[in-house]
């Protein structure tokens, strides 16, 4: 297993070298901004996280808000994910997770996010709309991991399930999340993370 961080925070030259320091072979970011919350990934924190020698995994995510979660919403969401994935030069045939960052209960995962997840597919799915491939990941409680990875929603290897008290059993993951909001580095490297880890199945990491 491999040990890497997901961050909201743009992945500055001093913070690369904390993330090198504390032996992260790479970090998951966010491929969209949102004010207040997330810094959206940039061709040059690409270059620097490549450069630098870690993998980048991507995230996208907009709002935690349950009414969010339509199949409408995620035909959108998917197709600016993949819009910004191609314009960024993310490569070809790898995963953008969409993250489900709240607990769900099993009708909420039936009404909210199975329908969100095939609206996702159906971008997902086309060779016009996705024309590099990019494969779906889940991010999630293991309930939502489970449920959605084993449904006509979204059959997909990439799982990244949270570590947490959240609902559901599922070991089968490509990532898993813990040790939460964990502050590493000091002065200008100073960066909140979470860990991280991979599974044998590979998390489906890129690099330019």
């Amino acid at each position: 297993m491999a040990l890497g961080c997901d961050t909201a925070t743009n992945v500055t030259a001093a913070r690369l070298t904390t993330l090198k320091n504390n032996k992260f072979t790479f970090v998951c970011r966010y491929l969209n901004r949102v004010e207040g919350y997330q810094d959206g990934l940039t061709s040059a924190e690409i270059t620097r996280i490549s450069d630098g020698g870690l993998y980048i995994i991507s995230l996208y995510q907009i709002s935690k808000s349950l009414d969010h979660f339509t199949k409408a919403n995620g035909v959108k969401d998917a197709e600016t994910a993949v819009g910004l994935a191609s314009d960024l030069g993310q490569t070809s045939s790898t995963p953008i997770y969409f993250a489900i960052d709240r607990d769900m209960t099993s009708t909420e995962i039936t009404n909210n996010i199975v329908p969100y997840f095939q609206g996702i597919k159906s971008v997902l799915d086309s060779s016009t709309k996705n024309s590099k491939g990019y494969k779906i990941g889940i991010y999630g409680s293991r309930a939502v991991c489970s449920h959605i990875r084993g449904t006509n929603s979204a059959t997909t290897r990439y799982t990244f399930i949270v570590d947490n008290d959240w609902q559901g059993t599922f070991d089968d993951w490509n990532l898993r999340q813990y040790n939460f909001n964990t502050e590493v580095g000091t002065s200008t490297g100073k960066i909140n993370v979470d860990y991280v880890e991979s599974s044998s199945h590979s998390g489906g990491g890129w690099k330019k």
